[in-house]
Order: C-alpha cells, then sequence, then structure tokens
C-alpha cells in the first residue's frame, strides 16, 4: 500500500514536472499576459489580442518568440498583479513603476529565474517584503520605493550576489539596517521609512540622502549617542529626579489647563451648535451643507437647491448610464464639502457623503442656456466615455441651481503638480511622466473631436487636465463653453486662448489645437503661459519659446528637471516642435488633435525603446563582466558578483 501512494505522489510530481515544461513556451508567456491584462488594465487594454503573437504589444519585448522584457511604466495599471506571470520563465526585465498597483507581489515570481531587472517602484504595493525575493539569484536591480511595504529589512538579501542597486525608500520598513556584506552595492537608498539605529559602516561612503527621514545615526549622520566620549556628560542622580518631579508638575499644570478649556468650550457649544461654520480654502461652509459661495452671504446653495426642488416637485440627481445610484441629492447636500478650486465655469468642491463616496461637484455660474437645451447638451456630454476623460455622473438642473457631480481626482491637476498650488508643494515629473500625460490628454481630446465636426472642448488648460494616482491623464470640464458665460478671467489672458478666438462659446477644434499646444509648451517649459506676459512687451509662451530657441533648438527652454534627461534631448525637441505648430497663428496650419495623439505616441515609443535599450546594454555589460571574473577565477570559490 505504501509502495503504491509512493508511486501515486511520483507520477503526479512527474506529470507536473512534464506540465510546466510544455507550458513554458510561447503560448504559455501569451496567456500571462493576458490574464495581467485582466488583472489590472490600464493602457495594455489597447493591446491587439487578436494578433497570435504577444511580441508587437506595446511594451512588449522579444527575443525567440519570448517575452524576455515586459516594461509598463505609467500605464495606469491598478489593482492587484495575478498568478501566471511567473510563466514569463525568459523574462530578464520587469517594469511596472509609477502605476496604482496594490496588494502583494505573486509567489510565482519566484520561477522568474532569468529576472535581472525589477521596478516596482510608485506603486501601491503593501506587506512585508516577500522571502522568496531573497532566491532570486541573478536579480541586479531591485527598486521597491515609493510603496508602503513594511516589516523590517532582511538580511536574506545577502543571498543576492549579484544586486548591484538596491531602492527601498519612501515605504513603512522598521527596525535596523541589517549588515549587506554580500552583495557590494553601489547604489542603495532606506530613505523615508521608520528604520532606527545605527547605519553599518559599510554605508558610510554614500551620500546623506539614502538615509534622512529615519531614526538612524552614524556616518553619513551624525554620530550615535555613546560612540564618542561622554564621561563628562553623564547626569547624576539628583539631576535625574529634578527632571521627573520637574515633568510631573508640567504635566500636572497641563492637565488643569486642558480642563478649564474644556469645561469653556462646552458652555460655548450650546450657544454656536447653530451656526457652527466649517472654514476651508478660505470659504465659509456651513456645517453639512456641500459650500456656499464666498460672494453669496446669508445662504448656501444647498438650501437653495432643496427649496427650489421642493418647489418643482422634484429632488432627483439625473444619473448616467449604469451607475450605481448609491447617493441622492440629499445626500449629496448634507455632505462636508471642500472647495477645490474657483474655474471658468463655477466652483469645484470636493464632496465626501456619509456613506463613504467621495465625489467632485461643480456648480455651475452664468449658464446661459435654455433648460431644455441645458439638458440635451448635458446628456450628450454624459454619453462621453473616454479612459482619458473625467466621467460625468450626474447632473441637478433647476431654476438657481445647476450641479455636475464628477469622479475626485485625487492627485489634482496638471497646473497644481507643475507649480505646486496643491496643499503638498510643487512635485518632480519626470520625462516619462510628462509625456504620458500628454499622450492621454491628447487621445482625450481627439475623442472629443472625433465625435463630431461641432464637437470641441473649449477650455483646455492645465488645471483642467485632472490626474489619478498613478498619475494618468484625464480631461476635464469638457463641453461646458456651449453652456455658461465664463466667471473668471479670459482665456486670452490666461495665455491658452487661440488669438482668433471672439466669442468663447464658439470654440473651434482648431482653437482646442492651440489651447493644447499652450500646455505643452507648460508642460516642457515648466513655465505657466502668464510668465512670459510679465515680460517685456507682452511676450507670450510661444514667442517667447521661439525667442529662445531662434535658430537652433537650445536646451536652455526646457524645465531644469527635464534637462538630467540627457539620452531624451532628441524626444524633447520633437514635442517642443510640435507644440509650436499646435501653436501656429493661422488655424489652418495647425495639425488636428487626432494626428497630434499619434505623433505624441511615436514620441513616447521611441523615449521607450531608448530605456530598453540602456537597460539591456547595462544587462549585457554585466553579463559579459560576470562571464570574464567567472573564468578568470577558480570554479571552487566563491561565485563572482555582477
Amino acid at each position: 500500500m505504501k509502495f503504491q501512494l509512493l508511486l501515486i505522489t511520483l507520477v503526479f510530481a512527474f506529470s507536473l514536472y512534464l506540465f510546466a515544461i510544455v507550458d513554458a513556451d510561447p503560448a504559455s508567456d501569451r496567456a500571462a499576459l493576458l490574464a495581467l491584462r485582466l488583472a489590472v488594465g490600464g493602457r495594455i487594454l489597447l493591446w491587439n489580442t487578436s494578433a497570435a503573437s504577444p511580441c508587437s504589444w506595446t511594451g512588449v519585448f522579444c527575443e525567440k518568440d519570448r517575452v524576455t522584457r515586459l516594461r509598463l511604466p505609467g500605464m495606469g495599471l491598478s489593482g492587484t498583479l495575478p498568478l501566471g506571470i511567473g510563466n514569463l520563465t525568459e523574462l530578464q526585465t520587469l517594469s511596472l513603476r509609477f502605476n496604482a498597483v496594490n496588494g502583494s507581489i505573486p509567489p510565482d515570481f519566484v520561477n522568474l529565474v532569468n529576472l535581472r531587472y525589477l521596478y516596482l517602484q510608485g506603486n501601491f504595493f503593501s506587506g512585508q517584503i516577500p522571502e522568496f525575493l531573497f532566491n532570486m539569484q541573478n536579480l541586479v536591480r531591485l527598486n521597491l520605493a515609493h510603496n508602503n511595504f513594511s516589516g523590517e529589512i532582511s538580511p536574506s538579501f545577502n543571498n543576492l550576489t549579484r544586486l548591484d542597486t538596491l531602492y527601498l525608500e519612501n515605504n513603512n520598513l522598521t527596525g535596523a539596517i541589517p549588515d549587506l556584506n554580500a552583495p557590494p552595492l553601489g547604489q542603495f537608498n532606506v530613505s523615508d521609512n521608520k528604520l532606527t539605529g545605527p547605519i553599518p559602516a559599510r554605508f558610510s561612503h554614500l551620500d546623506a540622502s539614502a538615509f534622512e527621514g529615519n531614526s538612524l545615526c552614524g556616518e553619513p549622520l551624525q554620530a550615535c549617542p555613546g560612540t564618542g566620549t561622554d564621561s563628562g556628560s553623564k547626569l547624576s542622580g539628583g539631576a535625574i529626579a529634578g527632571i521627573v518631579i520637574g515633568s510631573l508638575i508640567g504635566l500636572l499644570l497641563i492637565l488643569l489647563i486642558l480642563f478649564f478649556f474644556c469645561r469653556k468650550k462646552s458652555s460655548g457649544d450650546n450657544q454656536l451648535k447653530d451656526t457652527a461654520t466649517v472654514k476651508r480654502a478660505d470659504v465659509e461652509i456651513p456645517a453639512g451643507n456641500i459650500a456656499r459661495d464666498s460672494g453669496n452671504a446669508g445662504a448656501s446653495y444647498s438650501a437653495t437647491a432643496k427649496g427650489d426642488a421642493r418647489s418643482s416637485g422634484t429632488m432627483n440627481l439625473v444619473f448616467f448610464g449604469k451607475v450605481s445610484k448609491v447617493f441622492d441629492l440629499e445626500d449629496l447636500l448634507r455632505a462636508s464639502a471642500e472647495v477645490l478650486g474657483k474655474g471658468t465655469f463655477g466652483t469645484t468642491y470636493k464632496a465626501s457623503i456619509e456613506i463613504g463616496v467621495v465625489a467632485a461637484v461643480k456648480r455651475l455660474k452664468d449658464v446661459t442656456a435654455p433648460e431644455r437645451e441645458f439638458r440635451e447638451k448635458i446628456e450628450e456630454v454624459g454619453k462621453m466615455v473616454h479612459e482619458n476623460l473625467v466621467p460625468l455622473r450626474a447632473y441637478y438642473y433647476s431654476r438657481d441651481e445647476k450641479l455636475l457631480v464628477y469622479d475626485y481626482m485625487p492627485m489634482g491637476s496638471l497646473s497644481a503638480l507643475l507649480h505646486g498650488t496643491s496643499p503638498s508643494g510643487r512635485t518632480p515629473l519626470d520625462w516619462e511622466t510628462r509625456s504620458g500625460i500628454a499622450l492621454g490628454a491628447a487621445r482625450g481630446i481627439a475623442y472629443l473631436h472625433s465625435q463630431g465636426p461641432s464637437n470641441s472642448h473649449g477650455n483646455i488648460k492645465a488645471s483642467n487636465i485632472l490626474l489619478t494616482k498613478s498619475l494618468e491623464a484625464r480631461v476635464s470640464d469638457f463641453s461646458l463653453a456651449h453652456l455658461a458665460l465664463p466667471t473668471s478671467t479670459p482665456n486670452r489672458i490666461s495665455g491658452y486662448r487661440a488669438p482668433e478666438v471672439i466669442d468663447t462659446r464658439k470654440v473651434s477644434q482648431k482653437a482646442d489645437v492651440y489651447s493644447f499646444g499652450i500646455m505643452l509648451l507648460e508642460l516642457l517649459t515648466g513655465k505657466a503661459p502668464t510668465h512670459s506676459l510679465l515680460n517685456e512687451d507682452g511676450v507670450d509662451l510661444p514667442r517667447w519659446v521661439q525667442s529662445v530657441v531662434q535658430d537652433q533648438w537650445n536646451t536652455e527652454v526646457f524645465d531644469m528637471e527635464l534637462l538630467r534627461y540627457q539620452n531624451v534631448e532628441e524626444e524633447m525637441v520633437k514635442m517642443l516642435q510640435l507644440a509650436l505648430e499646435c501653436t501656429a497663428q493661422n488655424p489652418d496650419k495647425r495639425p488636428s488633435m487626432d494626428s497630434v495623439a499619434s505623433r505624441i505616441e511615436e514620441i513616447c515609443h521611441s523615449t521607450l525603446e531608448k530605456e530598453e535599450e540602456k537597460d539591456y546594454q547595462t544587462f549585457k555589460d554585466a553579463e559579459d563582466g560576470f562571464s570574464q571574473q567567472y573564468h578568470s577565477t577558480d570554479s571552487t570559490g566563491p561565485p563572482p558578483s555582477a
């Protein structure tokens, strides 16, 4: 019986082995990629799945019909990684950086025995760094920065004897830094974690920025306590007793003060509870309501909306499509609110509804269209669905109030990221991220134009390009120019408005192209369109750029942050040339948005190919160096490091 059981076990194990061998082929590569596409979506949904081979898909690179490199940076991926990626057994480079992938790293990653480069930074991975990573002996570069990894840094990193680069910054790692003595790390960063204790001596030559944002000591930071001569610095018993007594007295005083203020506050609450207000973004917002305009003293718009809705016999929001109607107008009016900004057509609020839903609510001002036309236009807007548009979920119309409900974009606008108007300050944007934002915005606007010759955005600017957590572009405020008069400074003064536009309600697609070109220049130069207007003679942004580059393409025109990426200078120049074409004075000389999107996509692919070639060449150089060291070393000795 035991012999039969052993035989069955051996047959089963051998079958699994044969299955693994059969499964490790081009077909299994394709199946693994399709599973990834289904799980995390993003721009890889555009893969042509009817093609028999995945080698032509964006970000997929093959050798001898096997996938060897998978690069999907900033592709809008979200969700958790599925099992199956481990079937890409010939994979050498995997880049999923700057997406919104969460959860843990799948355990079948351990099957990626040929993996050299693993880039997972800029996502939402969580949990401890999995132990199976330490069995991936061929890893040369590992970047897990800007995630939510927790736990301690394992000394098992010493198992990765070929590791040269280890980036773990901006996580939630705790404990001490282990003495990683096996791999002679060339690049190492653990800044902005929760690490404690001394820095191992072997890292003392690194820059202090690699360790900042922790509770660490030792070179290159300040010396650890007790490492120097401290015989004269010890406190006596009397001094310690004095400190303890003083601390207790101070604590009692603090408690008495808190008790006094709490009594005062409770007596005042009874007088103020009916008139309590919440002040946010310099606007008085009545507690429990969405908001009221700072120029409309006395009543919130929610009260106006309620009264008007009751008089007309309806209290309903009008939702679009198959969206689950998890809240109604009453819920929206009771929501706590925060002013996000005052735009061309009204004020936008972040509404936190009691059931846990967060939405962006735009309160339109000076709507000129009559009710029937307004509803018809808004219905058209609600039907526009594209991955690069901010979807309109619902609207409310009454005589005195017009509300639009959109998805809330947590990363704010491109303008805030470029010019530091967000609460967290200016966010550095690399070339890959900027070009990806430009491509997403171009695709969104091109889709709007594809809906008919009379369809235009009418108000393209950096503050209307909103961003997802993975910094994917979403175009907002589209098609509102046909419904309302601008309530803020006209676009001509802000620098985006095409020279031929006189009536802001009659903006053509070519005028949209001009505005998009201005936004491209803003993305490349880092300068807002209004910046150049402060110069002599009121020179606008396109003319300022032309005056700088003159007869040759001068790199001084680019944002300082972009000058670090010298390997993509050609791509930056191409993007700059395209932006200047878009801002041609003659509308007929401007390209169509469809053409603009195609050209930006070509530029992005060129950048991607260069990055791939750079990584691949680095890998080849490391391989050659490894081979030379191996053949010049006694094979019985320790394995050489790459």
